[in-house]
């Protein structure tokens, strides 16, 4: 599977002004395309990159990756609607990797597949702008979606390999899935649902908010819990609580020993198969059951 750049964006665009009023007009509207995967492998991926809306993913009984896009743009004027055609809503589909990114004067790409997405608005737009994605995929496929602002991120009845989903102010739903996740906000909760337990390695984080993970019957995995501000609840009877990892290092100069203390704490249950790493800085941890 191909290796797809982070999103990188400049903290700017989160301040930014758009240069909007209360006297806003709106245009709508829907973007639908359709896609094949070359082959059926295990590698395939989707990949959405988005910057203001939301993103949700869902199965279908099809081999075709559909998009589903609403395409909001708000201005004051005729102008900016006129300035808002130079954001356009991009696609690619190279070999397993099919990706939906946008191109505009303020965001550059750079990498060999020219989809890594650097966003910079330096002064105020004539016009805002929203998409709102909706996917349908075929089990079995990976998923990489990202947003930035008034959105969340949510993938449902899921099974693959890798689920990757990365927000800054809003939550992230993994609803029903199998596979490992990688799931990252600033400022909203992650939640995951499993429909059948983890096996591989998981990283679930936020800063402002909660991790909150349900597994099956029988859930063995080592758990590691991060927390500033909160605690770690659960409904585990087995759990055991293991011993802080030091981690032994040379020092700079070679002439001292260091050691390193993990600050997290770490428990284990069932038979530690899977590695879940919950992180949180304000807000809780909670695994439960399912039911």
């Amino acid at each position: 599977m191909k290796v797809i750049k982070q999103l990188v964006l400049l903290l700017a665009i989160i301040s930014c002004g758009t240069g909007v009023t209360a006297q806003t007009q709106t245009k709508t509207e829907k973007i639908v395309k359709e896609f094949n995967f070359s082959r059926k492998a295990p590698g395939n991926v989707v990949q959405v990159e988005n910057i203001f809306g939301s993103v949700v993913v869902e199965t279908h009984n099809s081999d075709k990756v559909l998009f589903e896009v609403e395409r909001i743009i708000r201005s004051k004027n005729e102008e900016g609607f006129k300035e808002a055609e130079e954001l356009t809503l991009e696609f690619a589909s190279e070999g397993d990797s099919i990706i939906g990114y946008f191109d505009a004067p303020f965001i550059t790409r750079r990498g060999n597949s020219g989809k890594r997405t650097n966003v910079n608005i330096n002064g105020p737009l004539g016009y805002s702008f929203e998409y709102n994605f909706k996917l349908k995929v075929p089990q079995n496929t990976n998923v990489s979606i990202r947003t930035v602002n008034d959105g969340e991120l949510k993938v449902s009845n899921l099974i693959a390999n890798r689920i990757a989903a990365s927000n800054v102010n809003g939550s992230i739903i993994l609803d029903n899935i199998a596979a490992d996740v990688e799931a990252r906000t600033v400022n909203g909760n992650v939640l995951v649902k499993y429909k059948e337990n983890p096996t591989g390695s998981s990283h679930m984080e936020t800063l402002n908010g909660n991790v909150e993970l349900l597994y099956r019957k029988d859930l063995s995995a080592i758990i590691n819990f991060s927390s500033f501000n909160g605690d770690f609840f659960t409904d585990l009877n087995d759990l055991q609580k293991l011993p802080v990892k030091v981690e032994k290092t040379a020092s700079d100069n070679g002439a001292k020993t260091k050691y390193k203390i993990d600050k997290a704490s770490s428990f284990k249950t069932g038979g530690g198969a899977a590695l879940l790493d919950l992180k949180t800085f304000n807000g809780k941890v909670i695994v439960k059951s399912a039911g």
